[in-house]
């Protein structure tokens, strides 16, 4: 099976440590980027499977980030899963409407965000083969 291209944008540092504890190497590969503009050059670049936005980043923010790459882009096939502090109804509605496929919030725990993230994303592949 090939290796899924996860790429995750996080600019706090010990968030970033804690995605490479949980993240099974054998399962995955990824690219950290720190603000939204990273992410938007990565994602062109690279051509993620997975990407997981903070919602508060600097340059653009994770809902800013999310928009332009299904409204801009128009991708609407990339899994991309929200990872943030914010349990905002509004910003998890706002990000639903656009096309987030999943919504986890901070503190994850390291020894389960693997588990989250793939099932969140095995979801999106059947739905989109349906």
């Amino acid at each position: 099976m090939a290796k899924q291209k996860i790429l995750i944008a996080e600019n706090d540092k010990i968030t970033q440590v804690l995605y490479r504890q949980g993240l099974p190497e054998t399962m995955c590969e990824f690219k950290i980027v720190t603000d939204g503009e990273q992410a938007l050059a990565a994602y062109r670049e690279w051509k993620p499977d997975i990407i997981l936005l903070d919602f508060f980043m600097p340059i653009l923010n994770g809902y800013q980030t999310l928009k332009s790459i299904r409204d801009g882009e128009k991708d609407k096939s990339t899994t991309i899963i929200m990872v943030t502090a914010s349990a905002d109804q509004e910003n998890i509605v706002a990000c639903a409407k656009i096309g987030v496929q999943g919504y986890i919030l901070k503190p994850f725990k390291v020894d389960e965000i693997g588990v989250r993230i793939f099932k969140i994303h095995n979801s999106n592949k059947q739905k989109r083969h349906l």
